[in-house]
């Protein structure tokens, strides 16, 4: 007869970055070990927000706004990195999701800025570039944070930024994926999630304050839309871009993109994994 092997732990730790309160629930034998791990997790997300948020004077973000038309500024990798997946989900959803959709100025036709590869360079095209990362840079500091807990060996773990965009890595022993539940507040959606992360957005808890970058316009007829996708930066971003798509805008996408998961509209916000607002 085997002996059963030490119940895990599940130690949580919180931090407040990009306006957002950050959750980090560790499953491991050893608490002390967890927390370490997620302290080092917690480290991670202070250098993303370093360098992401536009509220930072010397971000790499903030320096892009401060540029003119032509010019550009080499930037940190994990910069560079969520730019380009920006990038992509704006070309894959027609231009649904924009990052620079607060710039001044007409909107053109495509992007407001682009990459140089060789040299991790930004330019921008054009003047009056405002570039604002909240709709992807949560979830990319939560993929992140997942790269350091996968250095650090941790089996599983639910990472979350808000109750808006979760990542799960593993599973809690004997379960089949973290539980997570969303949608109306009386007969709320549930889930198991496992090794894929889970985003909401929506207008229920802060009114009109997403836009359509096509049009300039508030969205409307949608209250929250919700993505399921592999990393958490697309999730946050699909989200974002579901809320603004048409139906068959999006299920067009979910053809093309098997591995994404969407939509759901509800009239209720995201709710959290122990199913609290």
């Amino acid at each position: 007869m085997h002996d059963s092997p030490p119940p895990l732990d599940r130690p949580t730790l919180t931090r407040d970055a990009m306006a957002t309160a950050f959750k980090v629930t560790l499953a491991h034998a050893d608490a002390a070990y967890a927390r370490q791990a997620g302290a080092a997790a917690l480290a991670e997300l202070d250098r993303i927000e370093a360098r992401l948020s536009r509220y930072v004077e010397a971000s790499d973000i903030s320096r892009i706004n401060a540029l003119v038309r032509g010019q550009e500024t080499v930037v940190q990798l994990d910069t560079f990195e969520c730019l380009r997946i920006a990038l992509e989900v704006q070309r894959e959803t027609g231009g649904t999701f924009d990052v620079a959709y607060a710039s001044l100025g007409d909107r053109p036709a495509g992007p407001r800025f682009e990459l140089n590869a060789d040299a991790h360079a930004v330019r921008v095209l054009g003047d009056g570039v405002r570039l604002d990362l909240g709709g992807i840079g949560k979830g990319f500091a939560l993929d992140r944070m997942a790269a350091i807990l996968a250095d650090w060996e941790i089996p599983a773990a639910l990472l979350a930024a808000s109750t808006s965009t979760l990542l799960a890595l593993g599973s809690p022993p004997g379960e089949e994926g973290w539980p997570i539940a969303f949608g109306p507040e009386k007969e709320p959606h549930r889930l198991r999630l496992k090794d894929r992360a889970f985003s909401g957005s929506g207008t229920a808890v802060k009114g009109s304050h997403i836009f359509d970058p096509r049009t300039g316009q508030p969205v409307t007829g949608r209250f929250r839309a919700w993505a399921g996708a592999p990393t958490a930066a697309l999730a946050d971003a699909l989200s974002t871009a579901f809320l603004v798509m048409t139906e068959s805008e999006i299920r067009d996408y979910c053809r093309r993109h098997p591995e994404v998961e969407g939509p759901w509209a509800c009239l209720s916000p995201l709710r959290s994994p122990t199913g609290r607002q």
